[in-house]
């Protein structure tokens, strides 16, 4: 938290503070804090995380030297770059955010962000919900490590899945629920879509350049969704719901 507040002073203005507080300070006031509230209440403990991951393409300025060619999910092709997140799903907490030139592939950097996810005490281990681009062993192997679930979708013009992984998540919670489960990625897409559409996400990363004024741009966009998320969260509307009614 506070190297993030050190390197960007738009977010310690929008939260009104004149520098970065020392460890101690936050340390302080982090005793006071709700935390089983903010756990999501009732599933601390006994209830189980669903996390989405996923990536979107976001187009550049074509003199904008940093960005790149990418691919969309359409297999149109897109100059700029690529938001990549690790978002609950419950709660809108955004857990991991990248943004890189569009033709990063997307395991690797799910990865990198899988590997910064914490587990509460006493939790069982969350769920991790992805599409194709994420199916690889070294995905599944991290995710076990780190004491997680992943459930990725399956490319078929790639033949049969071939991973142990996979398979292995597959029988431990049983093809419908690894169905039902991989459905809920449509609510990160819905997020991208919001974010992209309504909140002109896209306009602003398009009226600057270089990956680190991008990447500013991304991170003030997304945390301010995050924020509304978490807050209707705990007046008693759950993302889910409210991610339905916008879509």
């Amino acid at each position: 938290m506070r190297r993030e507040l050190a390197r960007n002073p738009r977010l310690r203005k929008r939260l009104g503070l004149e520098r970065v507080p020392s460890s101690a300070t936050l340390s302080e006031r982090s005793r006071k804090l709700p935390w089983p509230l903010l756990r999501g209440g009732k599933r601390v403990g006994r209830g189980r995380r669903v996390l989405a991951m996923d990536a979107t393409l976001l187009p550049a300025q074509r003199s904008d030297g940093e960005a790149a060619w990418g691919v969309g999910s359409d297999g149109g092709w897109v100059y700029g770059y690529k938001l990549h997140l690790l978002v609950d799903l419950d709660t809108g907490e955004v857990l991991a955010l990248r943004v890189t030139p569009a033709s990063w592939h997307d395991s690797p950097v799910g990865r990198g962000m899988l590997w910064g996810v914490e587990r509460f005490p006493g939790e069982k281990p969350p769920v991790v919900v992805a599409d194709a681009a994420y199916e690889g062993e070294a995905n599944f192997r991290l995710a076990r490590r780190r004491g997680m679930l992943l459930v990725t979708g399956h490319n078929r013009r790639r033949g049969r899945p071939k991973g142990r992984g996979r398979l292995l998540n597959l029988r431990r919670r049983g093809r419908g629920a690894y169905r039902r489960l991989l459905g809920r990625r449509w609510e990160l897409e819905t997020v991208f879509g919001l974010l992209k559409g309504p909140m002109g996400l896209v306009g602003a990363v398009g009226r600057v350049r270089g990956l680190k004024a991008v990447a500013l741009q991304v991170e003030a966009w997304v945390m301010a969704w995050s924020v509304v998320a978490q807050l209707l969260g705990q007046a008693g509307l759950p993302i889910t719901r409210v991610l339905r009614v916008v879509a």
